[in-house]
């Protein structure tokens, strides 16, 4: 049976049952893993972009990737807690 279920950081809601559940959190484990692996790379080896007014940037900044890294590490938590039904 599905249920509503909202992340903490997310104002957007979703129906999921279990086997949903279980999806996404491979999903997102998935997602972790290639964020923590830009970040790795990012850091050994900055890939500089070349933005509109002259100056270059990195693709992505540490804080993006951090954030990134974070919020999914909440969902990946969240969701482990709603498949073994011990949400509060």
């Amino acid at each position: 049976m599905k249920k509503l279920y909202r992340y903490d950081d997310s104002l957007e809601s979703f129906w999921a049952d279990k086997d949903e559940l279980a999806c996404l959190l491979k999903k997102q484990q998935r997602l972790l893993q290639n964020y923590e692996e830009l970040a790795v790379e990012q850091a050994d080896d900055e890939a500089y972009v070349a933005r509109g007014n002259g100056f270059c940037d990195s693709k992505y900044s540490p804080e993006f990737l951090d954030g990134q890294i974070e919020s999914m590490r909440l969902h990946i938590h969240q969701l482990q807690q709603w498949i073994d039904g011990t949400e509060l």
